[in-house]
């Protein structure tokens, strides 16, 4: 029986996906803080504290780290819903309520590393099975008008109504120690909305909000028994990326450009490869377009990459390098979905994704022991060539 392109996808994304374990533990670190935050000697407990999950684990595209012990990545937002305004406190003084609570988190449960203080959120490392750290950005509601703005908004862009109005009713005020306001009272507050952008990306999962709603688990720390191709497509986008800039973090694609492309051009029900394809045709639409525009669908008037024009990345030439990753991408997939050759998944393996397949999966697509592993040259912008071949 001849292998697909989707096998050989598929195997390759089992040695980038997470184990259960680590979503186990994730959601009991996100189930601990909930209870410490909402119980009843709690500073916060007056103002109906709401945590929940952003990010990777709210969409179900975390993936191992390319070098063991690396710590995972759990982002939190945490929403004060009652008893505090914008009229009422500054974002410092919502920043400090929070922050004094986790503390005290951090004291009770022995966490050896500080308390530190971000920009926009407070990081908290710790180390159960597995090393995290938590991000924790506090927030509070948004008022009508913002819903209304936002709504508005998304329907010029063409999110049909019922998705609008569910996204806007998660959007949130959040704190940004660079905000000019950021010590005053003032109705000049930062916006993020991490829940109205999950929906979004459950409702490309699902193929349109109503679907997701009826039939999908609302949780708001999900653990995904399964994994659609649009989450797996992104897991292995962002693995492959990781290798690539693993010397050079600061320079890579940032996740959520990556997650708004694939989620924008998924089509529900199609297969892992016919996925793969789609996004890859998306991605190379991007660079070949050389937009400097990648919209946050939950919010158009904010743009994802607005750092590539920003005096202070110049350096990182962050679009440059975007489109470099879009073509080394599009090259060692290409490989993989052509499928006649299983040699060249072990090699894309090893050289792009920085990985050995088990013995059981090289025999089960007749591969022989110790084929050669492909050996290339990659050079970042604004960098000279590194020796990509030792990895």
């Amino acid at each position: 029986m001849k292998t697909t392109s989707d096998e050989y996808l598929h195997a390759l994304w089992k040695e980038v996906d997470l184990p259960e374990r680590a979503y186990e533990l994730a959601l009991h670190r996100y189930e601990d803080l909930g209870e410490w935050l909402a119980r009843p000697q709690s500073s916060l407990v007056d103002y109906d504290t709401h945590v929940f999950v952003q990010g990777s684990f709210a969409f179900g595209t975390p993936i191992r780290p390319v070098i063991d012990g690396e710590e995972f990545d759990l982002d939190f937002s945490c929403k004060l819903r009652s008893r505090i305004s914008r009229q009422t406190h500054s974002q410092i003084q919502l920043k400090m309520l929070v922050g004094e609570e986790l503390a005290a988190y951090r004291n009770a449960r022995g966490i050896q590393k500080p308390l530190t203080e971000k920009n926009r959120c407070w990081r908290l490392g710790y180390k159960d099975e597995l090393p995290f750290h938590m991000d924790v950005v506090p927030g509070i509601r948004a008022d009508e008008a913002r819903r209304r703005a936002l709504i508005e908004a998304m329907q010029v862009t063409g999110i049909d109504a019922p998705l609008a109005q569910e996204v806007a009713r998660r959007a949130l005020w959040i704190t940004d120690i660079q905000d000019k306001d950021y010590a005053k009272i003032s109705d000049d507050w930062p916006s993020s909305n991490p829940g109205g952008y999950q929906l979004w990306f459950l409702s490309r999962m699902h193929g349109g909000i109503k679907k997701y709603l009826a039939e999908a688990q609302v949780d708001p720390a999900p653990v995904y028994r399964s994994k659609t191709p649009l989450q797996q497509v992104v897991q292995l986008l962002k693995r492959h990326r990781d290798v690539m800039f693993q010397h050079d973090s600061d320079r890579k694609p940032v996740s959520i450009i990556l997650t708004t492309v694939a989620g924008g051009a998924y089509v529900a029900g199609e297969s892992l490869s016919q996925t793969m394809r789609r996004v890859l045709q998306a991605l190379d639409a991007v660079r070949r377009s050389d937009t400097n525009f990648i919209l946050n669908p939950v919010n158009p008037a904010e743009n994802f990459a607005d750092r590539w024009a920003r005096a202070d990345c110049v350096h990182l030439q962050l679009k440059a390098n975007f489109h470099r990753w879009i073509g080394e991408a599009i090259r060692d997939f290409e490989k993989i979905l052509d499928g006649t050759d299983p040699r060249q998944l072990v090699e894309c393996a090893e050289d792009a994704f920085k990985l050995i397949l088990p013995e059981a999966v090289r025999r089960r697509f007749g591969i022989v022991a110790g084929a050669p592993a492909l050996v290339r040259s990659v050079q970042l912008q604004g960098e000279p060539a590194r020796p990509w071949a030792d990895w």
